[in-house]
């Protein structure tokens, strides 16, 4: 007898990612065989996420996409949508079981075991944020998440109701985590949260991100890791001395500073660059903090990428304010930008706000600051000419026989030239090209042994 299969679909954010790895190891300790979602399966489970309009109508149409598929499969929803809206997916007429964020960690309680005596193994262990993972199928770098929920209100943000109030995962149990993903062998692992820079405030004992990052540097095993978004007020003096060392300066010792682990890159939420709409989003910054805080850390390493989410079209803004976002962007040591364009969310105060924006206008703006995304992109790719850099080989390139597509530390893209045993290794590159923001180089030779 064939074993059943159970088929997952992720949306939204790392987060999501890393909690679907918990539900996928959960249902192979289950007794399930994991399948593509657009394949035939006993089991369908949707992680939903409701971040835009558009989000929410792709969960809605992958659930009827998979009940059409197989209709006598079991059909779960979960995620932040099933969360916040449980009624929206029982009205399907396709859903079988809404699972709340939190149970989702427990779906040996929700569902059939696949056959007698799957659950005969234990299951991993549980933290309080659900239970250890041990791989992360189809990725070459590793998520872990140290935190989740929000304690902050920004008025079009639906992801406090969702996710609720700010909690931590211990640090024993992160380097714990850590260490589980390392020896699968994993190069780079990154930490990922609702709110991350909020880490350690909800916990007994003093620890802050910096502090947990310290730490986790200290692991032998560990070759990089990366800090996904961190929220512009909780990016301390000291984090920023820790990244721009990558993670160096946790030697005591000046002649002996250490491998670079920590990488350069931060994502630091911008919203906007309009003082009037910030406020109306209840942003607790101005630009003029923003802007100061942006060349702080271009200024501690000038190598270093920093990423921004924008949102264009929030009710309200003008075209003299949207100029306002674009010209001080322009203005900004920014890398890239996440683009979003603005649509009214459920429970948040900007759903009930006057002057909506229309649809063709927002699209426009979320070109023209796309466009300065891509320039900007590519303007920093060129700087890295000439340079050496360290990055995670991710697989084998799909346009160029014989190279290899990685990702630097700083965030680049790159193709190496190189062999396919190189993928999932840390290399560094000599950076020989830059086009179209995408690096080109070929591994540094170490010396021979003498």
């Amino acid at each position: 007898m064939a074993a059943k299969t159970a088929a997952i679909k992720t949306l939204g954010c790392k987060l999501n990612q890393f909690e679907s790895e918990q539900m996928r190891e959960q249902l192979e300790q289950m007794g399930y065989r994991t399948v593509s979602f657009d394949l035939p399966a006993d089991v369908y489970i949707l992680n939903s996420c409701m971040v835009t309009s558009r989000t929410a109508r792709d969960c809605r149409r992958l659930c009827r996409v998979a009940k059409r598929t197989n209709p006598q499969a079991l059909l779960v929803a979960t995620g932040c949508y099933a969360q916040v809206e449980p009624q929206t997916f029982k009205g399907l007429g396709a859903v079988d079981i809404v699972l709340s964020n939190a149970q989702r960690g427990r779906l040996a309680e929700f569902l059939p075991a696949a056959s007698p005596g799957a659950l005969g193994s234990p299951l991993a262990p549980y933290t309080e944020t659900g239970p250890m993972i041990r791989r992360m199928a189809g990725h070459t770098r590793a998520f872990v998440k140290v935190q989740e929920g929000c304690n902050a209100r920004c008025a079009y943000c639906v992801i406090p109701y969702a996710r609720g109030p700010s909690r931590s995962v211990p640090p024993d149990k992160v380097i714990e985590q850590v260490k589980l993903l390392l020896a699968d062998g994993y190069p780079e692992v990154v930490l990922v949260g609702t709110h991350l820079g909020q880490y350690g405030g909800d916990l007994p004992q003093d620890i802050n991100l910096a502090g947990l990052v310290h730490r986790l540097c200290d692991l032998s095993e560990l070759g990089r890791l990366r800090l996904s978004s961190i929220e512009p007020r909780e990016i301390t003096d000291q984090l920023i001395k820790l990244v721009a060392a990558g993670g160096r300066s946790l030697s005591p010792d000046p002649h002996c500073p250490g491998q670079s682990k920590l990488c350069r890159h931060w994502h630091i939420p911008m919203q906007s660059g309009c003082d009037e709409i910030l406020a109306r989003m209840k942003r607790p910054y101005d630009s003029a903090f923003y802007r100061v805080l942006v060349e702080k850390i271009k200024t501690a390493e000038l190598d270093t990428a920093i990423g921004a989410d924008v949102i264009v079209g929030f009710p309200g803004e003008t075209d003299e304010q949207f100029e306002q976002t674009r010209v001080f962007i322009e203005n900004l040591p920014l890398t890239y930008l996440h683009v979003f364009t603005y649509s009214p969310r459920p429970h948040t105060p900007a759903a009930a706000m006057p002057d909506h924006i229309q649809g063709h206008v927002k699209k426009e703006r979320h070109h023209i600051l796309w466009e300065i995304s891509e320039r900007k992109r590519a303007q920093f790719a060129e700087t890295m000419l000439g340079k050496q850099l360290e990055a995670v080989v991710e697989q084998l390139s799909e346009t160029k026989q014989g190279s290899l597509r990685a990702l630097t530390d700083n965030y680049l893209r790159a193709e190496i030239d190189g062999l396919q045993e190189l993928v999932g290794d840390i290399v560094k590159m000599q950076v020989t090209g830059a086009a179209a923001a995408m690096l080109h180089g070929e591994p540094v030779k170490r010396p021979a042994a003498s």
